[in-house]
C-alpha cells in the first residue's frame, strides 16, 4: 500500500479544551481545542490536531472539519502543522 491523495475533510471524533500549556511555546495560547478527525474518505482513519478559531466556541462530535497547513519555514528544522477548521 502507498501515499493516495484524501480530501482532507473529516469529522470530529472526540475533543478536549487545553488549559495547561504542554510547551513553553504556547503559553499564551491557552485555552486551545485539540481534535481528534475522522477521515471518512481515508477508510476513517483517525488525526489528530489543533482546531483553529475560537477556542470556546461549542463543538461537538461529528462537527465537519477541512485540513488546514501552518507552515513554519524559517524554524530549526523548518516544519509544516496539520490543524483542522470547522466547515461552513
Amino acid at each position: 500500500m502507498g501515499w493516495a491523495a484524501v480530501s482532507g475533510e473529516g469529522r470530529i471524533y472526540t475533543w478536549e479544551r487545553a488549559w495547561h500549556p504542554v510547551h513553553p511555546a504556547l503559553k499564551d495560547a491557552c485555552p486551545y481545542l485539540t481534535v481528534v478527525v475522522e477521515l471518512p474518505d481515508a477508510d476513517n482513519v483517525r488525526l489528530v490536531g489543533n482546531l483553529v478559531g475560537d477556542p470556546m466556541h461549542p463543538i461537538s462530535i461529528g462537527d465537519e472539519v477541512q485540513a488546514v497547513f501552518e507552515d513554519h519555514p524559517n524554524a530549526t528544522p523548518p516544519h509544516t502543522l496539520l490543524q483542522w477548521r470547522r466547515r461552513a
